[in-house]
């Protein structure tokens, strides 16, 4: 597809358009599923963590504010999906997608590359995604939430 400038013809391939057109969607559906659950969040709706509670601790630590907050050490990130059902962790749906949106861009690059070399590197891309998003993942599995008693 060529666009035309005042100056000059641009021409973007297939493979762009398709990485852009994915970029783009993805990135406002992960924008509209972390901004809902955040105002509805904010109008105490549903919450895992409440605003009057939430204030109070936020110049702590994250260690320490979750400590005071929920009564819970957070190491991991598996809390999130025990708390699904609460505004506030459900609005990290909405990362989530954020997160994984440049290795779906590239994907649809990889599909729509007109040559060999092209998918090879969008591949290889793809992979070290990949290989850095389970590192992170088992890292986070292993760790998790534990309940801290207070004495």
């Amino acid at each position: 597809m060529e666009k035309k400038g005042p100056e000059r013809e641009i021409r973007v391939d297939e493979m762009g358009l398709a990485f852009a057109k994915i970029m783009t969607i993805f990135t406002i559906v992960g924008i509209v599923l972390m901004v809902l659950p955040a105002i509805a969040y904010f109008m105490g709706i549903n919450p895992y963590v409440p605003l009057t509670e939430a204030h109070k601790y936020w110049r702590l630590s994250a260690n320490d504010f979750w400590l005071n907050v929920t009564g819970r050490k957070v190491t991991g990130y598996s809390w999130i999906f025990d708390h699904l059902d609460k505004t506030d962790c459900l609005s990290m749906i909405g990362v989530l997608i954020l997160m994984i949106t440049p290795l779906l861009s590239i994907l649809a690059g990889v599909v729509k590359a007109e040559n060999r070399t092209y998918r090879i590197l969008l591949l290889i891309a793809a992979l070290e995604f990949i290989a850095s998003i389970l590192v992170k993942s088992l890292v986070a599995v292993t760790s998790g939430a534990k309940k801290v008693v207070k004495k």
